[in-house]
């Protein structure tokens, strides 16, 4: 990468940010009469359903924390974090360290504590929040610890069950599970210590780098056995999901940093080579929804199943995830292998994914990249996949040398 692409990328990556896709949030997300945040909107803005899904409540707080630490201190953004944080710790904290599924509007519970992703995410937006000093009280603290703490109890308990929108078994785990759980862990370790936190960070990676992942087949599996076996004569065994294995591998990258190793780090970098090449659609570009490790055609599960997507369609949140992965495997291994795919993917979701009239990206798109759901948010898509990974990205080139 050389001095004029690296300001280019740079500067066009802070400007996506700040110019074509917050505006869309700061305009319609805050809920001004009843706090929280609103999250789902047509293409053009309007609102389409007012609950308050908690894992889009952490989200939000995350993202606006996140924005305010690494991109700009705008008090505008740390009013937005706070009005948030203060709906969550009301009206979503079930007590006992965990947090409901979906509120209504007011606040009022529709649905309690069915899922342990509403724990990561809250968990994660708190600890981002807590990141900047002046909300630190030891009360917040406290509230951080105490999750936290349930949150690692539950993760090492083979028997608790409240893990939607995965599916208990006794037989398998999930790799959604640890993926998120590590992004989780990461941003709490910056608050609550590596002392604290590196069991857990530990625990994720092992299961990642070691379980989920199969050097025979170089994927990422979604489920294995509690063996640690794989389970190839089933779809759900053999199910592959791209975007969670460009997540896995820029969360691990990140892990090794924290933990300071370079082996964890390395394997974090071949992660994302692999779920390039499953994940890739080298006929019309972009990053396919799901596959089949051996190669069959893919049946959907869980999330997909249950909204209804193709396999090679392209969703936002695996294109921009893809983005992420590339760029910190380039940062890290100075291949131009990751250059080289971070930039083509770059020039596809620029095209495709980005609307230009209204801003944000779409929903989904077709396998030959024309739109097929031109939502902005839905009960599954607010800010934070796309944000996230559009600021890991400028901050990586930002903080990276020309060559």
């Amino acid at each position: 990468m050389n001095q004029v692409q690296k300001e280019e990328l740079t500067a066009y990556y802070r400007k996506h940010v700040l110019e074509d896709i917050m505006p869309f949030w700061d305009e319609r997300c805050i809920d001004k009469v009843y706090g929280g945040y609103l999250t789902c909107f047509d293409r053009k803005g309007t609102l389409t359903d007012d609950r308050k899904y908690i894992w889009f409540q952490g989200r939000q707080l995350y993202i606006y924390s996140l924005l305010y630490n690494k991109m700009a201190k705008n008090p505008q953004w740390l009013q937005n974090a706070k009005q948030g944080f203060e709906f969550l710790v009301r009206y979503g904290y079930a007590g006992n360290g965990r947090w409901n599924y979906i509120l209504d509007r007011k606040g009022n519970v529709l649905e309690g504590t069915i899922s342990i992703f509403s724990d990561f995410h809250v968990l994660q937006g708190i600890a981002e929040y807590l990141k900047i000093e002046e909300t630190r009280s030891s009360l917040n603290l406290d509230l951080l610890e105490k999750c936290y703490d349930v949150m690692e109890q539950n993760m090492f308990d083979p028997d608790f069950k409240e893990i939607y929108e995965n599916t208990w078994s006794p037989v398998f785990i999930w790799h959604d599970m640890y993926l998120t759980c590590l992004a989780t862990t990461e941003t709490c370790s910056e608050v609550l210590g590596i002392e604290k936190t590196e069991r857990l960070l530990r625990e994720c990676v092992n299961k990642i780098e070691n379980w989920f992942a199969r050097d025979k087949y170089q994927v990422v599996l979604e489920a294995v056995t509690k063996k640690n076996k794989v389970c190839l004569s089933t779809g759900k065994g053999r199910f592959v999901n791209p975007g969670h294995m460009h997540e896995s591998a820029w969360f691990c990258m990140k892990a090794g940093d924290i933990l300071q190793d370079s082996t964890i780090i390395r394997r974090g970098v071949e992660l994302a080579k692999w779920a390039n090449r499953i994940g890739k659609d080298k006929k019309y570009g972009g990053i396919i929804s799901y596959a089949d490790a051996l190669g069959e055609t893919p049946e959907p599960i869980d999330w997909f199943k249950e909204t209804n997507s193709l396999w090679n369609e392209k969703v936002w949140w695996p294109n921009a995830e893809a983005l992420a992965a590339y760029a910190l495997a380039y940062y890290y291994s100075k291949e131009t292998y990751y250059l080289k795919e971070f930039l083509e993917q770059h020039i596809y979701c620029k095209e495709r994914f980005y609307d230009k009239e209204y801003k944000e990206w779409y929903e989904r798109l077709e396998y030959n990249g024309k739109v097929k759901n031109s939502d902005k948010g839905t009960p599954w898509k607010c800010a934070f996949h796309l944000v996230r990974a559009l600021i890991v990205v400028w901050d990586t080139f930002s903080g990276m040398e020309a060559v």
